[in-house]
């Protein structure tokens, strides 16, 4: 059966839970530096856990730092990166992750046969480029971010660290709209891709924000296991069984359709 004949529903499904997954990959390759370097943080859904202005309930289990605007903050980290190329690979490896995974997605689906898993790996693509897409054309409505931190550490422009990211994954959008082969089929991915992505992106935010005040009260439910927050850690191993599940009924329900 063609891949790309599939579902609205089962596109949507799998757009909420890829956009979940995209997101913890690239929270993942910061996470895997400070990991490496011991230096003990405890990640959330979309960043490593953190207060700005007031200080948190318990200072003395935070470090403090200062942001690029000079803002006062406190981090959930044991100790802080110890130089600038220390810190420039943590916060390099959120972006490298992000593109590593699209161009894996892409080479999976160019590599495996099975139509389920060639929807799930081209979804997967296609949520990661058009997003991070989105994300650096949106670059002039934004002062901080992983790339400004980058230029600064490299004293550069913000724009020599983001063109070069912008131009890789609008390739690789090229690539997999390109996979999809006719405009009808484009509008269906694409439509399902925002309508799944815009609820999770949002239900993500919010998540975060009570990880935050949780581990800020000190619920031992939240306490940190391998890096990360246990329910974030909970969440992601149930995204990644829920795709399998759901991936194992789709290729049930086509070889039935194809009886």
């Amino acid at each position: 059966m063609d891949f790309r004949v599939a579902g609205f529903w089962r596109l949507l499904l799998f757009s909420a839970l890829l956009n979940c997954l995209a997101q913890a990959v690239h929270e993942t390759g910061h996470w895997s530096v400070y990991q490496a370097y011991r230096r003990g943080p405890v990640w959330g859904f979309t960043s490593l856990v953190q207060v700005w202005e007031e200080p948190p309930l318990h200072p003395d289990e935070w470090l403090e730092t200062t942001s690029q605007a000079g803002v006062r903050g406190w981090l959930r980290l044991r100790s802080l990166p110890q130089s600038p190329t220390e810190e420039f690979i943590a916060v390099s490896a959120g972006p490298v992750a992000s593109l590593v995974g699209v161009v894996l997605g892409l080479a999976l689906f160019r590599w495996c046969r099975e139509p389920v898993l060639k929807q799930i790996s081209l979804m997967f693509a296609l949520t990661g480029s058009f997003v991070m897409s989105i994300y650096y054309l949106r670059s002039g409505f934004r002062a901080s971010g992983d790339e400004s931190q980058m230029a600064e550490i490299l004293n550069l422009p913000k724009s020599a660290i983001e063109i070069p990211f912008a131009l890789a994954f609008l390739f690789c959008l090229f690539i997999t709209l390109r996979a999809l082969k006719g405009w009808r089929t484009i509008l269906k991915w694409l439509a399902a891709l925002v309508l799944g992505s815009i609820p999770t992106g949002l239900l993500m935010m919010k998540a975060d924000a009570v990880v935050r005040s949780q581990i800020e009260f000190g619920n031992p439910l939240f306490r940190s296991m391998f890096g990360f927050s246990l329910p974030v850690l909970l969440v992601n191993v149930i995204i990644v069984a829920g795709l399998f599940v759901f991936g194992v009924a789709a290729r049930c329900e086509e070889m039935t359709f194809d009886r």
